[in-house]
């Protein structure tokens, strides 16, 4: 990811930038590492702001389009960081417009 999409999530999620440390804090002793444990994160936040059948759609649309992937495919693209923030930049993106 680019710096710039690891701010738009940070933006989002509420995660302050350590200059110090040259990353985004989670919490007063944790980093954020655009993991999946960051992901699970993302998906509490996306629940309670009301984005959650957004990026869902937009991950199925992503995935069913291009690639033709079957539904446990697309289960498993969710359990893929990588995927999953991808996903997310898109969507946040979208907000943006």
């Amino acid at each position: 990811m680019t710096n710039e999409e690891e701010k738009l999530i940070s933006n989002y999620m509420g995660w302050q930038e350590d200059e110090l440390l040259i990353g985004y804090r989670v919490s007063e002793d944790r980093m954020a590492h655009f993991n999946l444990n960051d992901a699970g994160l993302c998906v509490v936040k996306m629940w309670q702001n009301g984005d959650w059948y957004r990026f869902l759609s937009l991950t199925h649309a992503s995935y069913t389009d291009t690639n033709g992937v079957f539904p446990d495919q697309f289960i498993a693209a969710l359990f893929n960081a990588e995927n999953f923030f991808t996903t997310m930049v898109e969507l946040l993106k979208e907000e943006k417009k």
